[in-house]
């Protein structure tokens, strides 16, 4: 019996504080843990960083790899099971029929009731891997016949796990093919059991997974590292477009004139460029027309207020001395700023008409023609040789602004002159003509003439009203009604302005 040192209920003056102390030193350290633990928990800045940025979309070599992997490696797996499968079952089957062939052979050699094993294994090489258990019962006779080893082999395993019909496992021993066959005669009974090795099967069966395998993954390995090269080498003409582009967007002072540079190979690549050089072309020209407009703009506008800033500079220098200049100068400010607001009329109609649409409807070509021409005020009025039932499919307002603006244009510069206005059919469609007998249009300039601001020559172009703006206009109109707008020469001189509209009879029909 152990004696415990001290009192019981004595008391230790220092274990309190010590407990306290203890106390105190736990709390801390738990506090310390939580805090570290909280602080471990939540994530850093860099992390949160990381967690917000996108994932980068995978590359077109990635995805061509990695789909060729999945694939491979279905395909083999599959080859492989069915392989495996088909080999195996052959060799069982294999095993079945010699199996069934030795049992024939054993009960041939089978005998005063008992084997004659000598016999037996003489009668096929297939005995020396065969083991064999004949038990004779009946007639008061009860005994049991081993071949060779076989009592070592049934010995060393009792238990035996069956895996599908006949084929056994045993263990320490493998894989066996199992078949009985029990025969009764003469009051006798005879139980023939053989087992025979699959061991060597299993063998091929491993081989031929391993063979497999190995092949797999040479193919996987092999075949990923070409088809990354194979697919980079795809991919250049595409790295190279991209690289183009991004060299076009970072590029500070643009020309508007760049192009992408087009891929000898692939159809699809160079497809791709060409078609991308088209919309570079049509934005670069859509620029340049912009930039055009604006500086010619500016261009129309700085007339008008450089004369009206001049004469204000005038009347305030010199029309006390001079009254007399005040009324003309007053009628020059009046007049360009009358063109100042023609000019941003006309600005404003065109900037409205990039979003606008009409309803296009039917139309009486010849009335609305003659309503124009009679609420048209002009020194000669214009010669209209139209027949009746020309129907059109336009919205009448614009119909009407088009006809003034080539009536306009016609007074213009052949103020003199007849114009002259007419109309037929022509392949479904019909054509309104206004043909004057002025100065002409140049070949080179006939292109041009629907630009804003253009004029044929400039020279004349200050002593010519107008703001350049209105066959703009009515090249705009023509397009928003379906219709199409040229200009051709007239005989002997002049120009032949052509509107053609699609038939209100063609739709119906």
């Amino acid at each position: 019996m152990t004696e415990r040192a001290g009192r019981p209920g004595a008391a230790d003056p220092n274990r309190g504080q010590g407990a306290t102390a203890r106390g105190a030193t736990t709390s801390a350290d738990t506090a310390a843990t939580a805090v570290a633990g909280t602080a471990a928990s939540r994530p850093t800045l860099a992390a949160r960083l990381r967690a917000r940025q996108p994932r980068r979309p995978a590359t077109y070599a990635h995805r061509i790899t990695r789909t060729y992997v999945v694939l491979l490696t279905i395909v083999v797996f599959v080859i492989g099971i069915v392989s495996v499968g088909v080999v195996a079952e052959y060799l069982i089957r294999s095993k079945q029929d010699d199996s069934a062939q030795l049992m024939g052979d054993l009960q041939d050699s089978f005998k005063n009731n008992r084997p004659d094993w000598d016999a037996w294994f003489s009668s096929s090489y297939r005995t020396h891997h065969a083991f064999v258990r004949v038990n004779v019962s009946g007639q008061g006779v009860n005994e049991t016949y081993y071949a060779k080893n076989t009592k070592r082999f049934l010995k060393d395993t009792l238990m035996t796990y069956p895996l599908i019909s006949h084929v056994q496992y045993q263990e320490d021993q493998g894989i066996y093919y199992y078949r009985e066959a029990v025969v009764k005669k003469d009051g006798m009974t005879v139980d023939y059991e053989i087992w025979m090795s699959l061991n060597r099967m299993v063998n091929l069966v491993k081989l031929l997974l391993a063979i497999i395998v190995g092949i797999t993954l040479i193919g996987l390995l092999a075949g990923a590292w070409a088809t990354s090269i194979l697919a980079r080498r795809l991919n250049r003409p595409l790295a190279a477009l991209t690289e183009a582009a991004k060299g076009i967007a970072a590029k500070e002072n643009a020309t508007h004139q760049e192009a992408l540079p087009v891929a000898a190979g692939p159809a699809e690549v160079q497809q791709l460029s060409i078609e991308f050089n088209r919309l570079l072309a049509v934005l670069n020209a859509q620029v340049r027309r912009d930039n055009q407009f604006v500086s010619d703009a500016s261009h129309e506008l700085r007339t008008p207020l450089t004369a009206i800033r001049g004469h204000a500079s005038l009347i305030r220098r010199h029309g006390s001395a001079h009254p007399e200049i005040v009324p003309e100068s007053l009628a020059v400010i009046e007049d360009e700023s009358l063109k100042m607001q023609r000019l941003i009329e006309s600005l404003l109609t065109l900037s409205r008409m990039d979003h606008v649409q009409v309803a296009r409807q039917p139309l009486d070509l010849s009335v609305l023609v003659q309503d124009t021409v009679d609420r048209y005020a002009a020194a000669q009025e214009p010669e209209v040789a139209l027949e009746g039932g020309l129907w059109i499919l336009a919205d009448a307002d614009s119909v009407t602004h088009i006809l003034l603006c080539l009536l306009n244009n016609a007074a213009k510069y052949a103020p003199d002159a007849p114009v002259t206005i007419t109309a037929q059919r022509a392949a479904g469609r019909i054509v309104l003509r206004v043909a004057d007998l002025g100065p002409g249009i140049p070949d080179a300039a006939k292109d041009q003439v629907f630009d804003r601001f253009y004029r044929v020559d400039s020279s004349r172009s200050k002593k010519i009203a107008g703001t350049g703006l209105g066959l703009a206009i009515a090249a705009r109109l023509a397009a928003l009604s379906g219709a199409t707008i040229q200009v051709t020469d007239n005989v002997p001189h002049g120009s032949v302005f052509a509107v053609s509209f699609e038939a209100a009879d063609s739709r119906r029909d």
